[in-house]
């Protein structure tokens, strides 16, 4: 049922869908980083019930906010009735909903990460609670409780996307604030509220989309297995966390979209900056001393050429082949094409610095 929401009710509503987007990308960066993630999941929990009171009682359109609740239900209300029974806790009770002590440990070389789970509410607790709220501890027992953290806050993003899409908050490239979540090797949860889980699907999705990141220099042409990829840097503003590799056709479709692509020297003009983002797991960080636009001429599409790069490097062509050589696992890959079509390689700093 699709919902209306009115010229006056959409910058509010955005505001809150912008912190509710926030508090999730703070806990993502916060279960690798050892912080209090009980403090952030309260976080979490206030920005899902406001957005949640607000469209059940605030905007015109609230009936049809309300029908997704009734039957048939949307797949994904029930997440909703879920936290708004944390709220309620919380609230009108003297106790805290919280992670439960039970949070696995996971990582090595490229870092941790806690995955925590949501606790149990006893029954001596809901027993103090209005009627109401304790017919909704069945829906918490059942979406919640001793779920992946992570996990259910994502499908609020997607609820919210799903039954109001005018309010997700997004940035000036038009991508989700707070979005991608930063890749880790090895970790296999989603780094967008949009991305699949199929592995086929989500390359589809990634392909169709503007790749992440503000622009793009091109620095050569490398075959493998006899095919033509165009290499180069993914840029952010005027930094590059991620090399980035496309075929020929994926490049003249991103500029069909109207994504830039630049050709430019890049020796001269960019510089190493790994000091300033000591947390940047991938390797070099790049910064572009001026903007990229002042020094990089837009292309308007690409050929197929002779290989060529714009400086000596030969190992181009592993770069390539690690999303593309059918030798490397299909995990491996998928991660990988993951990582540098969505700009995911940002580390938590470059976040709060945007």
């Amino acid at each position: 049922m699709p919902i209306t929401i009115e010229t006056d009710e959409l910058t509010p509503l955005r505001t809150v869908m912008r912190d509710l987007q926030l508090s999730v990308s703070r806990y993502y960066v916060g279960a690798a980083s050892g912080e209090d993630l009980g403090a952030l999941v309260r976080e979490f929990i206030t920005h899902t019930q406001t957005l949640n009171d607000w469209l059940s009682n605030a905007i015109g359109d609230a009936v049809s906010y309300k029908l997704h609740f009734g039957a048939p239900r949307h797949p994904r209300s029930d997440y909703i009735d879920a936290v708004k029974y944390v709220r309620n806790v919380s609230q009108h009770v003297m106790h805290v909903v919280a992670p439960d002590d039970e949070v696995r440990l996971v990582g090595g070389s490229l870092g941790m990460r806690f995955y925590a789970r949501w606790d149990e509410v006893p029954v001596a607790v809901d027993a103090k609670l209005r009627p109401g709220t304790q017919r909704l501890k069945p829906t918490y027992d059942a979406m919640l409780f001793r779920k992946d953290v992570m996990g259910t806050m994502m499908e609020v993003l997607r609820f919210y996307a799903d039954v109001v899409p005018s309010i997700v908050h997004r940035d000036s490239h038009g991508e989700w604030t707070g979005f991608p979540l930063m890749n880790q090797p090895g970790m296999s949860h989603a780094l967008h509220p949009e991305e699949p889980s199929d592995w086929a699907e989500a390359l589809e999705w990634m392909d169709s989309r503007r790749p992440g990141g503000s622009s793009r220099v091109i620095c050569g042409q490398v075959t493998v297995e006899g095919s033509p990829y165009v290499v180069g840097f993914t840029f952010d503003g005027r930094h590059s966390f991620a090399a980035f590799s496309e075929t020929i056709e994926q490049i003249n479709f991103d500029i069909s979209l109207g994504f830039p692509y630049f050709s430019g020297d890049l020796l001269t003009n960019v510089v190493v900056a790994n000091e300033q983002f000591p947390d940047a797991l991938q390797g070099v960080v790049l910064s572009s001393r001026e903007a990229i636009e002042t020094w990089g001429t837009a292309e308007s599409g690409v050929e197929v050429r002779d290989d060529w790069m714009a400086f000596e490097d030969d190992s181009w062509g592993k770069f390539v082949g690690l999303e593309n050589k059918l030798i490397v696992p299909e995990s491996m890959r998928y991660e990988v094409r993951r990582a540098r079509r969505l700009n995911a390689l940002k580390p938590p700093s470059a976040v709060r610095r945007r």
